[in-house]
C-alpha cells in the first residue's frame, strides 16, 4: 500500500512570524475520483457496490484569492496565494462547512489549482441523510490547516463569505474524531481489534503488543477502517511530526546525546519512539528538457541557487547539488508514458465491459496480466457483471507494477502512467463475456492504445529527503517558470512517539532472567523485576543510566531478622557417618546476629567420639559455630554471635551451611537455627 499523509499539522513547520494560511477560494468544478471499494457486509449503500454509490474522492478545482498579510517569512513575502497550497491542507464549503483533505495536488499557479482531496473516514457521506460527500460546485470555500493538536486555524476567517454554521461546523467535525487524539494508521489487512494495545517492533512492524514488545507501545485502538487497512489509535502520548528529521529508522528508540543532538546510540535518555519514516517531498518539473538564461537566481528554502554553469536541466543539477543548505537534491526524471483511453475507441460508447476480460500489460518491469473478473463499482452504475473505470482501474492498481500508476480523467477516461518513460504495450488476452470485446485498442473495452512508444526528454526533479517543503521564488528571471517548477509539501517529516518515562511500561518491567532484562531499553530511573535472578530467587533493580543496580531480592527484601532453620532426626540421611546440608542464602551485606542449637532429645547410642555440629558456610564450614560450642548429649540449647557482616560488594549469594558428625547415632533430635539481617 502506497505511504499516504495521515494527521499532517502545522506544527513541523509552524512558525511564530508566520500567520495561518487562510485563503478565499472558489469551486468551478468537481468530478468524482475514486470511490469507496469495501463493502463493511452490514448494509453501507454509499460504497461502490452499495445500491447508491457515492466517491470518497473528487478531483476538484478552484480559484484561489491573494491573501496579503505582513509577514516577510513565508514562501513569498507577505503573502499567500495557490502556489502555497499543499498537500494535507484543507478544503471546506463556505455554507456548510463540509471539509475535505487534499490529499495530492494535480497543478497549481498563483490564481488556479487542482487537487485530489478526500472525505477521510467518509465522515460527510455518512453526517447526509443522502451520502452527499461535497460541498456545492461550484460555490465558494475556505482552505486552511490543522495545528498540532489537531484543531483548525481559520483566522483570520473571510466572515461576509462564510455562513452563520461554517464555524460551529468545521470545530464540531474535528472535534468528533480529533486527529491528534485518535492518530490514523495503515497496515494491509491489520486485523486489530478495538481495544487491543498496538506496538511497533524495533523493525519498524506494527503489531499487538506482547511480553516483548510492551516497551515499545504506542496506545490503544479506539476504532477499525474505514476498510480493513486502516485503524485509529489513541496514542498513550503525543506523536508529532518531527522537523529536524528524527534519525534512524522506524521502530528504533531515539535518544539525547551527550552533546545535546539526537541519535541511536543508546546513551540511557529516551527522548522518542521513531513510528513512521519520512515521505519525500518531490517538486517535478513539467516542461520537458527546459533551460533558463545563464546568471539566474532560484530561491530555494531561502538559499539562491545561481545557474551558472549553463542553461540546460544538466547544468541546473548540478548548480542546485553544489549550493550548501538547499535541504533538497537535483536530479533528471524522465518524462512518464502516458497511455489515455481514446474515447472513439469504446465498444460501448463508455469505457467499460462485461467481466471477465482480460489484456497483458507490458512496461520495463516486465509483462502483467490485468484479469477483470470483479465489478462492485459497475454493477452499482450499470448492473451486475458490468465493470466500469473504476474496477478496471482498481485492477490494475492491484498489479503493483514497479512505477506504474494509474488515473481517472474529469470525463471518465482512463490514463496509465510509467514513470520511467519506458514503452508500453498492451496485448488483449481474454475478451469480455458479451460482445467479445478485446480488452483495448480499436472497437476495445478500454480505448487504450495497445502501443505507446517510450518517451523522450527529460524533466529537472527536486527532492527533500526529510518530508518538509520546498518554497520556490524567483530571484532573477523566471528559472521556476522556466522547468514548470512550483513551491510543494507533499512529503511528510518522520513520525515519532514521546517518550515521557522511559520504557513506558507502567512503572516496573517484569522479566524471566537477567538476559531478559539486559534485553530492555531502559531510561534512568526503570525498574525491573527479574523473577529468577540465576538463582531461583526475584531481584528487583534500578536502572542508572548507564547500568543495573540491584535494589532488593528474595533474601532481602524485609529489614526484620530472617532465619535459616534445619532439623536433625537420627538416624538420618548419611548414616555411618557426616551429614552436610544447606540452611538457605543470605544476600551481600547482610549480617549474620546468631546462631543456635537446640538440643531436644539428646543424641545416644552413637559409635566413637561424641557426636558435633558445625556451622559455616561453603568455603569455611565452622566459620559461625564450632563442633566444641555444643554438647548434643544433653538436652538444652547453645548459641553463637559472630556478628559477620558478608560483604555488599560480593556479587552472589552467601550459601549458609551446617555439617552434622552424628558417628552413627540412633537416637537424637537437633534444631539448627541461624538469624541474620
Amino acid at each position: 500500500m502506497a505511504d499516504t499523509i495521515f494527521n499532517k499539522t502545522a506544527d513541523s513547520t509552524l512558525d511564530v512570524y508566520k500567520p495561518a494560511k487562510v485563503l478565499q477560494i472558489s469551486f468551478t468544478s468537481a468530478t468524482g475520483h475514486k470511490n469507496w471499494t469495501h463493502n463493511d457486509g452490514e448494509g453501507d449503500p454509499w460504497w461502490s457496490g452499495g445500491g447508491s454509490a457515492k466517491p470518497y474522492q473528487y478531483s476538484i478545482t478552484f480559484t484561489v484569492s491573494e491573501y496579503s498579510h505582513g509577514s516577510h517569512k513565508t514562501r513569498e513575502h507577505r503573502k499567500y496565494n495557490g502556489m502555497d497550497v499543499s498537500v494535507g491542507d484543507w478544503i471546506a464549503g463556505s455554507q456548510d462547512g463540509k471539509c475535505l483533505q487534499i490529499v495530492s495536488v494535480t497543478s497549481k499557479s498563483s490564481t488556479s489549482v487542482t487537487v485530489i482531496a478526500e472525505d477521510v473516514d467518509r465522515y460527510n457521506a455518512f453526517r447526509s441523510s443522502s451520502g452527499s460527500p461535497i460541498f456545492a460546485v461550484p460555490g465558494t470555500g475556505v482552505l486552511f490547516s490543522l495545528n498540532g493538536e489537531g484543531k483548525p486555524m481559520i483566522d483570520p476567517l473571510p466572515a461576509s463569505l462564510v455562513s452563520t454554521d461554517f464555524y460551529p461546523n468545521i470545530v464540531s467535525r474535528f472535534e468528533y474524531l480529533n486527529p491528534a487524539e485518535h492518530f490514523r494508521f495503515s497496515k494491509d489487512a491489520h486485523g486489530f481489534a478495538k481495544g487491543d494495545v498496538v506496538a511497533i517492533t524495533s523493525s519498524g512492524v506494527l503489531e499487538k503488543a506482547n511480553a516483548s514488545t510492551i516497551s515499545r507501545t504506542i496506545g490503544v485502538v479506539s476504532y477499525k477502517g474505514p476498510g480493513p487497512n486502516q485503524f485509529k489509535i489513541k496514542p498513550q502520548n503525543q506523536i508529532v511530526d518531527f522537523n529536524p528529521a528524527l534519525p534512524g529508522t522506524a521502530g528504533n528508540f531515539i535518544y539525547a546525546d551527550t552533546d545535546g543532538d539526537l541519535t541511536t546510540t543508546d546513551t540511557g535518555k529516551i527522548l522518542f519512539l521513531k513510528l513512521k519514516d519520512s515521505i519525500p517531498t518531490t517538486a517535478t518539473g513539467n516542461t520537458a528538457d527546459g533551460a533558463t538564461s545563464q546568471n539566474n537566481v532560484l530561491e530555494i528554502n531561502g538559499t539562491n541557487v545561481t545557474f551558472s554553469t549553463g542553461t540546460s536541466i544538466a547544468n541546473a543539477v548540478t548548480d542546485i547539488n553544489s549550493t550548501a543548505s538547499t535541504f533538497v537534491t537535483a536530479s533528471e526524471a524522465a518524462v512518464p508514458t502516458t497511455v489515455t483511453s481514446v474515447t472513439s475507441d469504446y465498444s460501448y460508447g463508455l469505457l467499460g465491459g462485461y467481466t471477465p476480460f482480460s489484456g497483458n500489460i507490458t512496461t520495463g518491469s516486465g509483462t502483467y496480466l490485468a484479469n477483470v473478473v470483479s465489478s462492485p463499482s459497475g454493477n452499482a452504475q450499470y448492473g451486475a457483471g458490468i465493470a466500469n473505470n473504476t474496477d478496471i482501474k482498481d485492477t490494475i492498481d492491484a498489479l503493483s507494477i514497479p512505477n506504474v500508476s494509474t488515473e481517472i480523467l474529469g470525463d471518465g477516461r482512463l490514463r496509465i502512467s510509467e514513470a520511467s518513460g519506458n514503452a508500453v504495450t498492451i496485448t488483449n488476452v481474454t475478451n469480455d463475456s458479451n460482445s467479445n470485446v478485446p480488452f483495448a485498442g480499436s472497437a476495445s473495452v478500454t480505448g487504450l492504445p495497445l502501443s505507446t512508444n517510450a518517451s523522450t526528454g527529460k524533466y529537472l526533479k527536486l527532492t527533500r529527503t526529510d518530508g518538509g517543503p520546498i518554497d520556490l521564488e524567483d530571484k532573477t528571471g523566471a528559472p521556476s517558470t522556466d522547468f514548470g517548477l512550483t513551491s510543494t509539501h507533499n512529503g511528510q517529516f518522520p513520525l515519532g512517539l514521546y517518550i515521557e518515562h522511559g520504557m513506558k511500561t507502567s512503572g516496573t518491567t517484569i522479566v524471566a532472567n537477567i538476559s531478559a532484562r539486559d534485553a530492555l531499553s531502559p531510561q534512568a530511573g526503570d525498574l525491573a523485576y527479574v523473577t529468577d535472578a540465576g538463582d531461583s530467587e526475584w531481584a528487583l533493580y534500578i536502572y542508572d543510566g548507564s547500568a543495573w543496580g540491584e535494589l532488593s531480592n528474595q533474601d532481602s527484601a524485609n529489614t526484620d531478622a530472617q532465619t535459616l532453620t534445619v532439623d536433625f532426626d537420627t538416624p538420618g540421611s548419611g548414616f555411618g557417618g557426616v551429614e552436610t546440608v544447606t540452611l538457605g542464602n543470605v544476600s551481600p551485606g547482610s549480617r549474620i546476629v546468631e546462631v543456635s542449637i537446640k538440643v531436644s532429645t539428646p543424641v545416644t547410642n552413637y559409635t566413637g567420639s561424641a557426636p558435633t555440629i558445625d556451622v559455616g558456610d561453603q568455603t569455611d564450614i565452622d566459620a559461625f559455630m564450632t563442633g566444641d560450642m555444643s554438647d548434643l548429649s544433653s538436652a538444652g540449647s547453645y548459641t553463637s554471635n559472630p556478628d559477620y557482616v558478608y560483604p555488599a560488594s560480593q556479587t552472589n549469594d552467601l550459601n549458609v551451611r551446617c555439617k552434622f558428625t552424628h558417628n552413627s547415632a540412633t537416637l537424637g533430635a537437633v534444631t539448627v537455627s541461624v538469624t541474620y539481617v
